[in-house]
């Protein structure tokens, strides 16, 4: 199971503008990959300065290989967590099915913690 972030720098793409686009474009990418079955949205956005709280933890967990990213102070329609319902409406818009949104917004993670504490 993979939980699609919206925090900066983390789902985008190099050189663009970190938005709910980019964010999307990365979850589709990830149900091309593995499946709609594994893929749900763990947005990790904050009320508050979440940037900085990323530096501080990326300077003590990064890899030291990181892309050139556009610096931003955060992803453009997800800046909070109030702002989940645009990742919601963006489904609706693109075609995604009632099922479909389900499994994304939080079935497939209580389907995958039913099958790991049952």
């Amino acid at each position: 199971m993979i939980g699609i972030e919206a925090a900066p720098f983390t789902t985008t793409l190099v050189g663009a503008p970190h938005t709910l686009e980019t964010v999307m474009a990365h979850m589709e990418y990830c149900i091309e990959v593995m499946g709609i079955d594994h893929v749900a949205f763990g947005p990790d956005t904050l009320f508050g300065d979440h940037v900085g709280l990323y530096q501080h933890f990326g300077a003590h967990l990064s890899s030291g290989d990181e892309a050139d990213h556009l610096p931003v102070d955060h992803v453009a329609g997800l800046e909070n967590p109030s702002e989940f319902p645009n990742v919601l409406r963006w489904l609706v818009a693109h075609g995604y099915t009632d099922e479909q949104i389900g499994k994304l917004a939080g079935g497939n993670i209580i389907r995958a913690l039913r099958d790991v504490w049952v």
